[in-house]
């Protein structure tokens, strides 16, 4: 007791300013104590050692007795561990973690009355569940005594850059219905310390999912710009604002920390709110407080000269300091980490994968949905558990940047890689028929009829032109153009003779013209010129496109994670052209197949491919990468004068700018795009579409995609192999809307599912507005003769819809993001959207 005492004052003494009445008064009693006490056991007996102690123990306690000010800034203490689901150890280690930490704080909750601990993962809870029920018991009971908070609000801490839509609305509704089940208990704090930056869409998803407060750590982290609010309403890109809270993690209490935590340099906008929530104990591979911190904590909660604490729960703690905060400000935008900007594209296969997988998902649902209403039977989610709780767990926020361990990434790779080929596969099982014909599903919401491949030698199809042709890999496969399908629905692939179609293109030795424009190539294989046939303007404002380009790419720290802003110095043009051979051309595209090395160890092949029906000019790609250290892009230098990119984020689009002239623009350099990205003046623009890269630099008219880093740790193989992936251009007429952009982006990615003698259906369900996308259809969580349609508006204006259904409609209910009825709608009325909204839908049939 003496030495905690003794400790408490020393630190406070340290952090008191020199000359201040209060610290004079703790030096003049430590200076007593001082004079009483035998530092040398030795040298006294141990009644003499004790009777010293006994002496100055008063002139202390008398300090510790000396309480605060009512003005004093108050700190809330919650006992917390940040417990990374992987990162240096594997996911396997992590269950130990969980049961060695979660222990400790439940038994340190038996010596200390006062003590409160907050779990934020609820799949944390779920490992707990399986392999240690006593524990979990324990952690049960806690949680109904008020003392232990499961309040995280999602599955596990996930990247919330690069997360797809529906998918962080399935974070948490996995971690809602979890902690709901087994505690009783809603989440109402999206608890995100150390994730890598925080999309605009994040609040409406927030509110979807009945969670009303943001709490965050990571934004102190910036490397540029300090942020300049720390209490305020973080508003999301439909209008919806939560009330945000930047909280702080720190080893223990103490009044150094104390001072730090409601300091001018840390706390700014002190006219808003004299509260602060400090999470205590250690963390990123857990164990969480020890008993010394909370002999700390207790002796720190209403002392003269530091801030006044106490525990509470997050939820309490949040709560109270909106009902008592004056005026916060409202910001509006993403909250962007200037740091780490290299986890947009570190570990390739894990990013391609995460977007497969979304899409595979998705497809499923889809066909379960068709299934069931097909059948007149209960839509069943169930098959899809098993996947969706491997792609969520592996959404984690060192997993799906990659910023693990070598053993993390391969496990990731394989576990993820194995729930898309079951999803393909149980897809295919869902639709099977007896048609005798393949069979092609269209899991998008929007009519298509633009080319789409299936496998083998198909070289006359009904209603089509096709081209046959050998793929990278030496497969062959048909290139299908024309064939219609409607929204969420079929057509058959129906052979015929095959038929002659003049060929659109005219190829020379380095001059391609397509339908839709002229194309220069250099010497180095880049397009040096591209002219727009229906306007005769030129679009290439700098370097070529398709130029590579290659930067040294070691930063100052944070290897794996971080982008250095010089780097945007080193890039220089790399890629010395081996060959050029036209591999197909015909009625449907041309295709070229170009070889380059990019130094003596590592090369690019890609096929070029030009489409006969639109101007979309899409770059097959395979990197072998054997680099250390070197970053690759691609750059796409237009001639485009505009004030800002739009880029595909979770439900919907960000506008930033594409100028550096502020210090927050500069930090900017490297940001977050899902699907595409788009430059647009007033009537025309150009987009740069992706299969699965999500970094991006944008300056004035030039958009560089970001294709490959090799960052040696932590994983020490960097992220050398062979890897695929594919990106596309697509030069418009008109500017940006869901016509000219978004749908070409979601046909991009979302290719027609084959089935070999599949069942034909009709269209599921559609809108009548190209603005408002169904993102998702998929069964209800609790099987019932329904299903869930999840819509949004894609383009940023106000829109009027009308739903029409491939089947029967029973009824029709608006229902939240968790799938909780809000109200009854009529089938046939129409359905207004606001700005980027989502709404979701449980149709019975």
């Amino acid at each position: 007791d003496f030495l905690f005492d003794l400790k408490t004052l020393l630190s406070l003494r340290a952090a008191l300013p020199e000359g201040s009445f209060r610290r004079a008064q703790i030096e003049n009693a430590l200076y007593g104590a001082h004079l009483g006490l035998c530092y040398d056991p030795a040298a006294c007996s141990d009644d003499e050692f004790r009777d010293g102690l006994r002496a100055a123990a008063p002139l202390l306690k008398e300090q510790l007795a000396k309480k605060n000010a009512d003005s004093a800034p108050y700190i809330g203490l919650i006992g917390h561990s940040h417990m990374d689901t992987a990162w240096l150890w594997p996911l396997t280690e992590t269950e130990k973690k969980c049961a060695r930490t979660y222990a400790n704080s439940l038994n340190l909750m038996e010596e200390y009355p006062e003590y409160m601990f907050v779990q934020s993962s609820a799949y944390h809870s779920e490992m707990l569940r399986r392999h240690y029920p006593e524990l979990f018991g324990r952690i049960q009971k806690a949680v109904a005594q008020g003392r232990y908070e499961p309040n995280g609000g999602v599955w596990v801490e996930c990247d919330c850059n690069l997360t797809g839509g529906e998918y962080m609305v399935r974070q948490f509704l996995w971690g809602q219905r979890f902690t709901r089940r087994y505690f009783g208990y809603t989440a109402d704090c999206f608890w995100l310390p150390d994730t890598f930056g925080y999309s605009y869409a994040i609040p409406q998803i927030m509110k979807g999912c009945g969670v009303d407060y943001f709490l965050t750590t990571k934004i102190s982290w910036n490397d540029t710009n300090r942020p300049e609010m720390t209490t305020f309403r973080w508003q999301g890109l439909d209008g919806t604002s939560v009330f945000t809270h930047f909280n702080r993690t720190h080893i223990g209490p103490s009044p150094e920390t104390y001072q730090e935590l409601t300091g001018d340099g840390d706390m700014k906008d002190k006219r808003v709110s004299s509260m602060r929530l400090f999470s205590f104990g250690k963390g990123d591979g857990g164990g969480g407080p020890e008993f010394e911190m909370l002999e700390s904590a207790r002796r720190l909660r209403d002392l003269d000269g530091t801030a006044r604490s106490g525990y509470t729960t997050v939820s309490a703690f949040m709560k109270k300091m909106e009902e008592t905060s004056v005026n916060p400000s409202v910001y509006a935008g993403e909250l962007y980490l200037e740091l780490h900007r290299g986890t947009l594209t570190n570990q390739h296969e894990i990013k391609r994968n995460n977007r497969l997988c979304e899409i595979a998902l998705h497809n499923l649902e889809m066909a379960l949905v068709h299934r069931a209403v097909m059948d007149g039977e209960a839509a069943d989610e169930s098959p899809v558990a098993p996947m969706m709780e491997t792609l969520l767990v592996h959404q984690f926020h060192d997993i799906l940047p990659g910023t693990c361990i070598h053993s993390v990434h391969e496990e990731t790779k394989k576990s993820v890689g194995d729930a898309i080929s079951r999803a393909n596969l149980l897809t295919r099982q869902a639709l099977a028929g007896n048609s005798g014909r393949v069979t092609l599903y269209n899991g998008t919401s929007f009519d298509r009829a633009d080319t789409v491949y299936i496998a083998g030698a198909h070289p006359g199809v009904k209603g089509a032109k096709t081209q046959v042709f050998r793929d990278m890999e030496g497969e062959t496969m048909t290139a299908v153009a024309g064939l219609e399908i409607a929204p969420f629905g079929s057509a058959a692939v129906e052979e015929s003779a095959p038929t002659e179609a003049p060929c659109p293109f005219e190829v020379g030795e380095r001059r391609v013209v397509t339908p839709f424009a002229v194309i220069e190539f250099d010497a180095g294989g880049a397009m040096s010129s591209f002219i727009d046939r229906r306007t005769g303007r030129e679009l290439v404002g700098g370097l070529p496109f398709n130029t590579f380009l290659m930067a040294e790419d070691v930063p100052a720290a944070w290897d794996n994670w971080d982008l250095d802003a010089d780097i945007e110095e080193k890039f220089a043009p790399a890629g010395r052209l081996l060959s050029r051979e036209i591999i197909s051309c015909g009625a449907v595209e041309l295709r070229l197949r170009c070889r380059w090395a990019l130094s003596d160890r590592s090369a690019i092949t890609q096929d070029i491919v030009f489409d006969a029906a639109t101007p979309l000019v899409t770059f097959d790609t395979v990197i072998d990468w054997q680099e250390e250290h070197r970053f690759l892009k691609a750059a796409f230098d237009t001639s485009l004068i505009c004030d800002g990119v739009r880029s595909e984020i979770q439900f919907g689009h960000i506008r930033r700018s594409n100028h550096r002239s502020t210090s927050v623009e500069k930090a900017r350099f490297e940001t977050c795009n899902h699907k595409y990205s788009d430059l647009s003046e007033a009537n025309y623009g150009v987009a740069l579409l992706n299969d699965g890269k999500y970094g991006l630099s944008v300056r004035e008219g030039g958009m560089r995609l970001s294709l490959h880093k090799g960052g040696m740790l932590p994983d020490k193989f960097g992220d050398k192999g062979r890897h695929l992936c594919r990106y596309a251009l697509l030069p418009h007429m008109g500017g940006f809307s869901a016509e000219t952009v978004v749908k070409p982006a979601y046909l991009f990615n979302n290719r027609p599912v084959e089935v070999e003698d599949g069942v034909g259906v009709p269209a599921l369900c559609r809108t009548n507005h190209p603005g408002v996308v169904i993102e998702t259809v998929k069964p209800c969580e609790d099987r019932q003769r329904a299903y869930i349609l999840r819509l949004y508006e894609a383009e940023g204006g106000w829109a009027s819809v009308k739903l029409s259904f491939g089947h029967a409609v029973k009824g029709l209910s608006e229902c939240d993001m968790l799938e909780e009825t809000t109200a009854r709608i009529d089938p046939d009325a129409p359905i207004t959207f606001t700005p980027f909204k989502i709404r979701t839908f449980r149709v019975e049939y």
